[in-house]
Formats: structure tokens, sequence, C-alpha cells
């Protein structure tokens, strides 16, 4: 009995605790146990340490009643080795988290940028406005993918949306190397707007007055979303999906102000969602979309007062591009 009381069993009892509380924590991110649980994700991570830790606890006494006391001290010493190596791990995910590779970000305002207008020198933040206002009516590109959404990322001066390139879709243990971020400032209107980008930067949708931010999503899987930093080349990044909010395709249509079909894309109002059925000859300005079916969208038919005249069908997608613009606002 006076075995359990000696100072390397005691310090075999501690380290037992401690190792076995972080394996917890990091078994419960490896298999993602707070996942889409918002605030209570924390608390159900802890609870794995917390439960690690305590059969350990109780399992280390059993074990240092039968074990010879010179393998209770090798035990100790792997246990030791084994909280530093955790700590490296953390702290190495840590900085790989806050510590960008900064030199790719510098102030937005300062560089000169090739998407510019040449009408427009008033810096890439307005060039962005100017280039993809989000108030005018947006034709789908016809050499672009239609992609499956938008990425609207979190936006605060307090948060930073990291780049990454080809990431471990599968759980790792290791936070992989950020390669570049957006930061946020407020302006003097109290208006959020972008610190620093890296220089390609070039968001489908940016109008930060509007709280608006979009960058179309090319693909998704269980922690990332890759999406189109540069609408104008195509170039994407991965971003971790917590970071923003995906909206898809049918939401996000649900949600704009009014769409307008293409003059070149041959589409009518039809009055059933088939490409047979009858044309709806109504008179009518704007459309705006109350469902979403598959390719097709039921949409109200408003005049210029944006009352409505009636109601019809229409393709919104053809394939993998736009049958028709958008527009965000009024």
């Amino acid at each position: 009995m006076k075995k359990l009381f000696k100072p390397a069993s005691l310090l075999f009892n501690l380290l037992c605790l401690l190792v076995f509380f972080l394996t917890g924590i990091f078994y419960a991110g490896w298999i993602g146990a707070g996942e889409g649980q918002g605030l209570a994700a924390g608390a159900i991570v802890l609870s794995w340490g917390v439960t690690f830790a305590l059969v350990a606890f109780l399992g280390s006494f059993f074990l240092t009643y039968h074990l010879v006391h010179k393998k209770i001290i090798v035990v100790n010493w792997i246990f030791f080795a084994l909280l530093l190596l955790a700590y490296g791990i953390s702290h190495y995910r840590y900085v790989n988290r806050t510590k960008p590779e900064e030199n790719k970000s510098i102030p937005i305002h300062s560089r000169p940028d090739s998407t510019t207008p040449t009408g427009d020198q008033t810096g890439v933040l307005t060039a962005f406005e100017s280039a993809q206002p989000a108030d005018r009516k947006r034709p789908a590109a016809p050499d672009h993918s239609l992609g499956m959404g938008y990425f609207s990322p979190n936006v605060s001066d307090s948060s930073i949306l990291y780049f990454y390139h080809n990431p471990n879709l599968e759980k790792s243990m290791l936070e992989p190397t950020a390669q570049d971020s957006i930061t946020f400032r407020k302006n003097e209107y109290n208006q959020f707007e972008i610190a620093t980008a890296p220089p390609w930067l070039v968001p489908d949708i940016m109008k930060l007055d509007y709280d608006m931010l979009y960058f179309k999503i090319k693909s998704v899987s269980r922690e990332w979303v890759e999406i189109i930093v540069n609408s104008g080349n195509g170039q994407s990044s991965f971003v971790y999906r917590q970071a923003g909010e995906l909206v898809y395709w049918p939401e996000f249509l649900l949600n704009v102000n009014s769409v307008e079909l293409l003059p070149d894309a041959g589409e009518k109002v039809k009055t059933r969602p088939l490409t047979t059925s009858g044309d709806i000859q109504t008179t009518y300005a704007f459309l705006r979309p109350v469902k979403i079916q598959g390719d097709w969208a039921e949409v109200v038919l408003l005049n210029q007062d944006f009352q409505e005249v009636g109601r019809g069908w229409i393709r919104w997608r053809e394939e993998d591009h736009l049958l028709i613009r958008f527009n965000l606002l009024s």
C-alpha cells in the first residue's frame, strides 16, 4: 500500500490525468465531436477530455500497485515526452493559424491593381466595386463556371479570413499553413472595409457598405470550402467552412431584389416549368423568384413600380451557365 504514495507513483497518477485529458481532446477534434454544435462545441470537446482523464486516473492506481517501481519511472518519462510533443503540436498549430505569410498581405490602398478601370484610380477597394457592382445587373460570364453558390465570410474588425492551398481534406493532427489572408477594419463612416489583402484578390461580389462580400463556391467538403478568389482568372483557394456562410444558388436567388432574363439567352417566361409550355404575354419590367425547382424558378412579374402584375416560370440556368442576371439592390 505504501507503494501508492511514493513520489514516482503520485507523479504517474498526475501525468496519466494530464496525458489522457489531452488525448481525449485531440481525439474529439479528430472525430469532429463538436462540429455543427455551435456554442456547445467547446463543452462537448472538453467532456471528452474529462472522460478520458477520469478513466485513466482511476486506472493509474491499479497500475502503480502492480507495476515495478522502475517501470513506473520509465513510463513517467514517456508521459513527459508525450506532453512536450502535445505542447509542440499545439504551439505549431497556433503559430500557423495566427501568422500566415505576412509578406503576401499588404495594405489594400497602397498597391497598384490591374483590375482598376482606367477612369478609376481610387484604389483596389473602389476597383472591386467598379468591376463587380452588386447593385447593377450582372450578366453571366460564358467562360466561367456557375459554381455551387456563394461563400460570404464573417466580417468584423477582429476577424481574419485565411486562405489555404490544397489542405488535407481528411482529419489531420497538424494545422495547415495559411498562404494568405484578408483583414478588415472600420472606416470613418463606421463601415467595414478591407484593410489588407493579397494582390490577386478579386471577389465575385463586393459592396461592403451594404455588408456584401461574396466568393463563388467551387467545391465543398466537411470542413473546407474551395472558393474562387479571383473572378477574372478563376484562381481558387480553400477557406475553413466555419469562417463564413455558404449560400447555395436556390437560397441566393430567393433573396435577390430582382432578376432579368439575358437578352441573348432566348428564354421566355413560361406558364409551367417546361420548355414546351406556353409563353406568358403579360408586360413586365422585373422578375422576382419565389420558388426554385431544379433549373426552373417560379417568379413574380413586376412592373416599373415593383408591383405584381402576374406569375410564371423561367429557366435560370442551363448546365453550368446562368440564363439570368440579378440585382441585389433595388
